[in-house]
């Protein structure tokens, strides 16, 4: 075989080797295409979230929500969505936190009220609930550690026995909220209760001296499931949440 043939083989062999290259990546573009179309985008809706972390207690501006994709098979009916209330920034423009909403949280109708028929405290406190205040001095509230939204227990001094569990601490004087890093030493402090609570602690301060036990932020879980308060009638009052609803139940 002479030189020119074996230049005429070489040549043909590194067309062949190059068409072949080219083939294989013609090929794998066209399955990347391929699957590049078949991703399909999920629905999603507009829903209300919170720009920054909200306190509880803290009064609403129009910079503090915004409209925010959320994809519809994670939609919750709580939600406030851009469909159902497309004003719903401007509604709620100068509205209370009833309860802490973090940064990017969907907010729900639950925990934020319109203070324009009612007042700040009422406002706060849950369907259902009243409030009642209580005389503390250092002695009898954890040695002033006791913080608004904090949970404790109300003991009758006097007795030595427990009168109510996990009672929420709505105010400690007129202070509704310390951020949580502020010792408030008051005289008063406003516990969130139902209205057979409310009869039980009254007629308790009145015979005995009461004190508030702080329960640990761990048990926080357990709000709203334990309050088995005896009445005067004999029977108890529990406390049931049920789908995020709190309703006082009264047993014999």
């Amino acid at each position: 075989m002479n030189a020119a043939r074996i230049g005429v083989l070489v040549l043909a062999i590194v067309a062949a080797g190059l068409a072949a290259f080219l083939a294989r990546g013609l090929v794998s573009s066209g399955k990347e295409e391929a699957v590049a179309e078949k991703v399909i985008e999920e629905p999603t809706a507009e829903v209300l979230v919170a720009v920054s972390n909200l306190q509880l207690g803290q009064r609403l501006t129009s910079g503090d929500l915004r409209w925010q994709r959320w994809p519809e098979a994670s939609m919750n009916p709580a939600y406030i969505t851009r469909a159902a209330k497309p004003t719903a920034i401007e509604e709620y423009t100068d509205s209370v936190a009833r309860a802490p909403v973090l940064s990017g949280e969907p907010v729900t109708v639950e925990k934020l009220v319109n203070l324009s028929n009612a007042g700040f405290m009422s406002a706060l406190i849950e369907p259902g609930m009243r409030a009642i205040a209580v005389e503390i001095t250092p002695q009898t509230s954890a040695g002033g550690f006791i913080l608004p939204n904090d949970r404790v227990d109300i003991v009758d001094v006097n007795k030595g026995q427990t009168v109510l569990r996990n009672v929420r601490v709505l105010a400690i004087d007129q202070r509704f909220d310390e951020g949580g890093d502020q010792v408030a030493v008051g005289r008063t402090a406003t516990l969130e209760l139902t209205p057979a609570q409310v009869e039980l602690v009254s007629v308790a301060e009145t015979e005995s001296r009461l004190a508030l036990s702080l329960r640990s932020m761990g048990e926080q879980d357990l709000a709203g499931t334990e309050l088995d308060t005896p009445d005067r009638n004999g029977g108890s009052v529990v406390k049931i949440v049920r789908y995020g609803i709190a309703q006082s139940v009264r047993v014999k």
